[in-house]
């Protein structure tokens, strides 16, 4: 329970530096866009209607602002899985998103670990 305890705080302190709050989702490089398909790390998805796409500075961009081959945060709709909501991000940014969702994935196992005892 400590362990479990110091890790949810660990990644409450490294969020809080983060100079965007980004909600839970995925890190990918975006390679390709063409609506209503996204090419995020090799695999292809698709769009939902009211697609959120916004910068490094958190502005949203228009699709013929999008670069290729940059890195970006991502969620996908839960009920249907297309992707809504798009950040792009700085390598900063990136590398601790990184080691967020590391962290997060250590969470989930030792909860569901602390579960099935």
């Amino acid at each position: 329970m400590r362990k479990l305890l110091f890790l949810l705080l660990l990644t409450l302190s490294t969020a809080s530096f983060a100079a965007r709050n980004l909600p839970k989702g995925k890190l990918a490089e975006l390679e390709g866009f063409a609506r209503p398909e996204v090419k995020l790390d090799g695999k292809i998805y698709t769009t939902a209607p009211g697609l959120q796409i916004r910068g490094i500075n958190n502005t949203l961009l228009m699709p013929t602002q999008i670069p290729r081959n940059a890195m970006v945060w991502y969620q996908l709709e839960p009920n249907t899985g297309f992707v809504w909501r798009i950040w792009f991000v700085t390598k900063e940014e990136a590398q601790q998103l990184e080691e967020r969702m590391k962290q997060e994935e250590a969470i989930e196992k030792e909860i569901k670990a602390s579960q099935a005892q």
